[in-house]
């Protein structure tokens, strides 16, 4: 005999529907971040692909003066620079817009289902979108015009992207959580993408590189994230400095401690 109660209890939520609501929460913080960000005035959302497609096309072509002969083999000047520096633009526009955010988008946490790490998610992947559409549009026209050829690896490529993603994820939650209660710490966000321009390996090849001095650089991730898109592109570049398990594994520690960071400063943040 089936006992009848007075109230029936609350039915719990599954994975998949508390994915779908995780999935909206992320849209919905990404349009705000759009309109915020470049607003309806003049070019509005058309900024987001033209500033990085202006200064990526100026790197280019200062590339492109240097001649073919400088690179050998099918390693193009052009899309040499052009692959390196918006790939660089990704990692520079996720870590800058990273100090701050929690102010920014404060009054958005009064919302349960909006959490801080949302917040840095929403804006890594706008960052993604926007860069990589860039790319996009920039190497076609340079294919277009016979001035690069098709990728070699195409699934290379896009590993060397996805890392770079993970890798700047990880980055953006730890400053987010480090800089905020901490002005002064902010303050040198920049100047250590500025610093990372030159050591990244965006703008070299590993093999240019003395053997001293890439002994120190092969522990740097990115390294072989843009060996690795290099590789996925260029048919004549090699992979012999990507170290795949040391990359994804410092990406994943990196993402691990910047969630853990943002989970312990929740309960400081004022919201007035």
């Amino acid at each position: 005999m089936n006992s009848v109660s007075g109230t029936a209890p609350p039915p719990r939520s599954t994975f998949l529907q508390a994915l779908a609501v995780q999935t909206r929460v992320i849209g919905a913080l990404i349009m705000r971040e759009l309109h915020t960000r470049y607003g309806r005035e003049n070019v509005g959302y058309l900024w987001m692909f033209l500033e990085p497609m202006l200064l990526a096309s100026v790197i280019g072509l200062l590339h492109y003066e240097t001649g073919h002969e400088a690179y050998g083999g099918d390693i193009k000047p052009l899309p040499f620079g052009v692959i390196g520096y918006t790939t660089f633009i990704l990692f520079r526009g996720i870590v800058n817009r990273a100090e701050g955010a929690i102010e920014a988008n404060a009054p958005l946490l009064y919302h349960r289902t909006v959490t801080v790490f949302d917040i840095v998610l929403a804006r890594a992947l706008l960052e993604f979108a926007a860069v990589f559409s860039t790319f996009v549009i920039i190497i076609s026209l340079i294919i277009f015009v016979g001035l690069a050829d098709l990728p070699a690896r195409p699934l290379y490529f896009i590993l060397g992207w996805v890392l770079m993603w993970l890798f700047c994820l990880g980055q953006s939650a730890l400053i987010t959580a480090v800089t905020y209660e901490r002005r002064t710490l902010g303050r040198f966000v920049h100047p250590y993408t500025y610093f990372m321009t030159g050591l990244s390996g965006a703008f070299y090849l590993m093999s240019w590189i003395p053997k001293g001095a890439r002994d120190y650089a092969e522990w740097l991730p990115t390294t072989t994230i843009f060996e690795t898109v290099r590789y996925g592109w260029f048919e004549s570049a090699k992979n012999d400095y990507c170290f795949y398990g040391y990359c994804l594994g410092f990406c994943m520690v990196q993402l691990w401690m910047g969630l853990f960071a943002l989970r312990g400063i929740r309960e400081r943040i004022h919201l007035s």
